[in-house]
């Protein structure tokens, strides 16, 4: 089983503006051959897809977003497993998370770290190829976008494991 793992994709100002215009090629054609070659291609998303009414949680730091389109992109790139748990993914309240991660797995891609409750942010994501299961456990520092028990039917972020 061959895998890759990336940092942060996070659609914010220039970036934004390519996956807008539908630009996938300028980001991604120089690594796109590299992130297909491996069975899984790991990243994390490090932003809420607003569809609609984004409410912006109160924080120090940027309140990050991005469009639909940015699915489009990390799909075309090759990425196939995103994590969610971050310090971002409840910029723009909880129903901006649980849009993110049905766009997501709309699109065919798997995902980590985040849920509409605390045992589905905590799940871990099992992969399975070549004889061999590769276990994504994935979660975030402590900080303002975690989960926690008093919140029980509100998204969690699987930071809230380490907080038990």
């Amino acid at each position: 089983m061959k895998v890759l793992i990336a940092g942060d994709y996070c659609a914010d100002e220039r970036v934004a503006e390519l996956v807008d215009r539908d630009d996938f090629s300028t980001l991604f054609d120089k690594v796109k051959s590299i992130i297909e070659q491996y069975d899984f291609s790991i990243v994390n998303f490090e932003f809420p897809v607003v569809l609609s009414n984004p409410t912006p949680i109160s924080k120090i730091g940027p309140n990050l977003w991005g469009s639909k389109k940015s699915v489009d992109a990390i799909k075309y790139a090759g990425f196939n497993v995103c994590t969610l748990a971050n310090n971002h993914i409840l910029d723009q309240g909880e129903q901006c998370c649980i849009d993110t991660i049905n766009l997501l797995h709309d699109a065919g891609i798997k995902t980590a770290g985040a849920g509409e409750n605390l045992h589905a942010a905590e799940n871990i994501l099992y992969l399975h190829g070549e004889g061999m299961t590769l276990a994504v456990v994935n979660c975030c520092e402590h900080e303002y976008s975690y989960g926690i028990k008093s919140r029980s039917k509100s998204v969690k972020s699987c930071a809230s494991v380490l907080l038990k």
